[in-house]
């Protein structure tokens, strides 16, 4: 017989004679039965067939040897908790296999969670070993997955490495990963050390992973992908391997890997912007660590130099502090013997220097490399020393070749026109070094060939404009250059438009000129230029005309011109003229946002602009039959600054309509305006516009509030308005505001909509102020005997405006009427779900319990109810009481200070509860409001209470 034969059968010969040891980690629990029947039993409970092995003590204590998946040395029962895995715990994807591929061994055993020492386990080990030695990866694979998976743990160990070894040899690079994944997830969860792996196959591993991983990261570009995943364990493997053997035997291709896998990742951090700045350095600053790890140990051949070189300028970024740490970085890799390119030493240096030139700080790299060699302990004479300087000068000759030494022969009187103009060229055209140095190095070269004179500069102007174009579009949004972009072009735009060389130019420069000052909106500066560039660009030949590839630029540069606080009509209505003529339609938003801007701005030539563009709305095939839009934005915009162009909005509206119903949002605006106004013609316009709408809608009910509380408001307003003044004003006076709006309310009452609670308690506060008492009684009785009848909860008129109406009621000494109105106004809030709040008629209460010669206790009340009164308001109810009895409850603080006795008589003997002359100020400090008409009665205010 062949070795390879000879070997088999060994194998399979040692798999039925070798004794196991007990797993570490047992699969089964066993239940506890009685022990008696399983003692006595004649059975081998572990030999095949055996139905008891699952429940059995002794099939436990007799498991084969120990393999990587038990630690214990031992045979003693393990003493952690045992739990049963799931059936799909691994990755199967292969499972179906064995079902459709066909092997030479005999049929494996059903899939059944034998017992670990049965034949039938014992039987799939010999074919699971023999198929290792097949030249067909899967078939290892397929005979591994029809093992069921709690027997898994059970493999021995040289066989669980041969197959992860067999499975590392796939020919597929993504089906190999997979499952040489899968083993090792298996083998985590069996507590196996990765050291145990064979140097070999971790090297293979490894190999794969780093292969994977590229893949994966190419994946990443589309869509989500599993590399980071495949880093981590890549990680650890390469861990493993370090412990087992020295860097610097590591394979070649390994290294040149593991280098090109960071590479990668530091190319993808930097790229994820400002988000987790903190993390991201610390991931660079970690692989930065690494790679110097790498050098220090001897572990960098001559052919990786430009992998270390890549890494450490790519981590660097654009701060100061990560390109001094890369250069560092750079000269000690150079000293321990690295081949670092030029290229990169020439691309740290122009970076250092830009930084340093930003920063307007005088330092360069010709006085950071001497700092740099002592802090690393070179010596100034050594190569590395030479390497560096070398580099240096190299850097500096081809900075100066194109830009500085040409504005340096410019500042000596050294160059001409000409030559500033071909500089300007090759500089905006290169595609070498920092985009932002070179545009800001064309524009100075432009600058200084525009103050000649003398020279034709159209060619630095298109090559200019072009290379702003091409940067701009190749710049993300969310880069934080894109700023400095834009700050470019309205610098390069704004010194041709000051040098008039505009005027000169051709189509071919001025139309890619307008296109690119458009970019840069929104912009104020940018704006300014746009427009004054626009009217050459329509006046030269041929002229730039809008179409639908630059309709966007057109839309962007007419809302512009609409934004408050530019709203330049004329311009915006040439632009609009401008793209009809091109034969271009204009969208309804933007016809409806030109008419809504006319109306909000008033000039000479508002009414001509504004009908010019209804009619162009009206004649529009697409978009005249839809008038309430055009009436919305119509009044939108006149009633924009206020009620002086409402009448103008008003009667363009009834216009446009021709009798059809006004749209409720029109309405609404119109009578939001209208009610706040105090002309009379104003007030009648109010009232027909109420009457379009249906009294019992939600929309009706909402206007009817708007306007009664508008109506409130400027009661109140017209108060203190001299008599001579209003009438001249055409304004109504304030009974007659205050009529009006006790008429709407009445009108309200009637039609079944219920006003607002607030608006309530601030009608009722007026009519006080005013000294109609009657009327506020009138107003709070039909609120109270409406919310009964509707049969609302929670109806809540504010405390503090019914403590007012019942101290008003009170103090005209009609106590019964008050008790009635905190009865009803309690009673109808006994079945609000919510906390009603009543400080302020509690302290009415106490007022009326005084006044009527009863006994309070005001330090009980304060304790029960937290009611707190100011200290002018205590004393003026102690002023109320009889001269006799002073009450323990008050401190001699408050007693001692008093109203005078004159005030309290006039107070106390007053009748008439309608006289506005009737005001009582319980603070003797506050003699002018006292004295004047206007005092408020707001319990809260005066009190000290809570505004509820």
């Amino acid at each position: 017989m062949s070795s390879k034969v000879k070997v088999v059968a060994c194998v399979s010969t040692t798999l039925r004679s070798t004794p196991h040891l007990r797993p570490a980690l047992p699969f089964i629990n066993p239940p506890r039965h009685s022990t008696g029947t399983q003692a006595t039993s004649g059975h081998d409970p572990n030999l095949p067939g055996c139905s008891k092995w699952f429940s059995s003590t002794c099939s436990q204590l007799t498991i084969p040897q120990r393999t990587f998946f038990t630690s214990n040395h031992d045979s003693s029962p393990s003493q952690q908790a045992t739990r049963i895995l799931p059936a799909k715990d691994q990755n199967e994807e292969e499972f179906h296999l064995h079902k459709t591929t066909s092997t030479p061994h005999l049929p494996l055993p059903p899939r059944l969670p034998y017992s670990p020492n049965s034949y039938p386990f014992k039987r799939h080990m010999e074919i699971l070993s023999l198929s290792l030695y097949s030249c067909t990866v899967d078939e290892s694979w397929t005979v591994y997955t029809s093992l069921h998976p709690s027997l898994r743990r059970y493999i021995p160990d040289e066989t669980f490495k041969s197959l992860v070894g067999h499975q590392v040899a796939h020919p597929e690079q993504q089906k190999a990963w997979s499952r040489v994944r899968t083993l090792l997830r298996l083998a985590k969860k069996c507590r196996m050390s990765l050291s145990e792996i064979d140097q070999k196959d971790l090297i293979r591993i490894i190999r794969l992973g780093l292969r994977r991983y590229r893949a994966e990261y190419d994946r990443s570009k589309e869509g989500e992908s599993e590399e980071d995943d495949i880093y981590k364990l890549v990680k650890k493997l390469w861990i493993t391997l370090e412990s087992k053997i020295p860097l610097d035997q590591f394979p070649h291709e390994l290294k040149r890997g593991w280098l090109g896998l960071h590479l990668k990742r530091v190319q993808k951090l930097g790229k994820k912007g400002r988000a987790n700045k903190e993390e991201i350095s610390d991931r660079i600053i970690d692989i930065e660590e690494m790679v110097i790890d790498m050098v220090k140990k001897g572990a960098i051949n001559t052919s990786l130099g430009h992998y270390i070189g890549d890494i450490l300028i790519s981590s660097s970024g654009n701060t100061l502090d990560g390109l001094k740490r890369s250069f560092k970085n750079l000269t000690l890799c150079i000293a321990q013997g690295v081949n670092i390119k030029h290229a990169h030493l020439h691309k740290i240096v122009r970076k250092l220097d830009v930084v340093w030139s930003k920063e307007g700080n005088t330092a360069n790299s010709e006085y950071f490399i001497p700092s740099v060699l002592e802090s690393l302990n070179i010596d100034p004479i050594s190569n590395t020393s030479r390497i560096l300087y070398s580099a240096l000068d190299t850097s500096t000759r081809r900075a100066r070749t194109r830009v500085q030494k040409a504005l340096g022969l410019l500042e000596d009187h050294q160059s001409s026109v000409g030559g500033l103009i071909g500089r300007g060229i090759s500089v905006s055209k290169s595609t070498r070094g920092d985009i932002l140095v070179r545009l800001d190095t064309a524009i100075r070269l432009l600058e200084l060939a525009l103050q000649q004179k003398e020279g034709d500069c159209g060619a630095l102007i298109s090559s200019l404009t072009i290379a702003l174009h091409h940067a701009k579009r190749s710049t993300p949004h969310s880069s934080s250059s894109i700023q400095d972009i834009d700050k470019s072009i309205i610098r390069y735009v704004r010194s041709l438009h000051e040098s008039q060389v505009i005027t000169q130019l051709s189509s071919e420069s001025i139309i890619p000129l307008f296109k690119l000052i458009l970019s840069v909106l929104p912009s104020s500066e940018a704006y300014i230029l746009s427009r004054k560039i626009y009217q050459q660009a329509r006046s030269t030949t041929p002229l730039f005309k809008w179409s639908l590839k630059n309709l966007y630029l057109w839309q962007k540069l007419f809302r512009y011109s609409l934004t408050s606080p530019n709203l330049h009509l004329h311009f915006a209505s040439r632009l609009y003229t401008d793209l009809l003529a091109d034969g271009l339609s204009i969208r309804k938003p933007d016809m409806l946002l030109l008419i809504r801007s006319t109306g909000m701005k008033s000039s000479p030539s508002r009414a001509i602009l504004l009908e010019r563009h209804i009619k162009d709305y009206l004649w529009s095939a697409n978009h005249g039959h839809s008038l309430p839009p055009l009436v919305l934005a119509l009044t939108q915009g006149l009633t924009h600054g206020g009620i002086q162009d409402t009448d103008l909005a008003l009667n363009l509206t009834e216009r446009l309509l021709q009798d059809q119903p006004v749209p409720v949002q029109v309405l609404e605006i119109l009578v939001s305006n209208l009610s706040r106004s105090t002309r009379s013609q104003d007030r009648i316009r109010v009232i027909q516009l109420l009457q379009q709408v249906d009294g019992k809608d939600s929309n009706a009910i909402r206007l009817y509030n708007i306007v009664l509380s508008n109506s409130i408001k400027s009661s109140s307003s017209t108060s203190g308005i001299p008599d001579d003044v209003r009438e001249e004003n055409g304004r109504l006076s304030h009974q007659e505001t205050l009529g009006y709006a006790i008429y709407l309310y009445k009108e309200m009452i009637s039609k079944g909509i219920k006003p607002n609670n607030r608006i309530v308690s601030n009608m009722i506060r007026v009519l006080l102020d005013s000294g109609h008492l009657d009327s506020a009684l009138d107003v709070f009785k039909a609120s109270i005997d409406s919310s009964s009848t509707q049969g609302r909860t929670g109806f809540r008129i504010k405390s503090n405006v019914v403590g007012r109406l019942m101290v008003n009621l009170a103090m005209a000494n009609r106590t019964t009427e008050a008790n009635q109105v905190e009865s009803s106004w309690r009673k109808i809030n006994e079945t609000s779900e919510g906390k009603v709040w009543d400080k302020g008629v509690i302290g009415a209460r106490i007022l009326i319990d005084i006044k009527d010669g009863k006994e309070v206790d005001m330090d009980q009340i304060m304790k029960q109810t937290g009611w707190k009164g100011k200290k002018g308001f205590l004393n003026f109810l102690q002023s109320l009481r009889p001269p006799s009895s002073t009450p323990p409850t008050l401190t001699p603080a408050l007693v001692k200070d008093r109203v005078d006795s004159e005030t309290r008589e006039v107070i106390m003997n007053h009748d008439d509860g309608n006289d506005q002359s009737v005001r009582f100020a319980w603070d003797p400090n506050r003699r002018n409001e006292r004295d004047s008409v206007r005092v408020d009665l707001c319990m809260s205010s005066e009190f000290g209470m809570i505004y509820h």
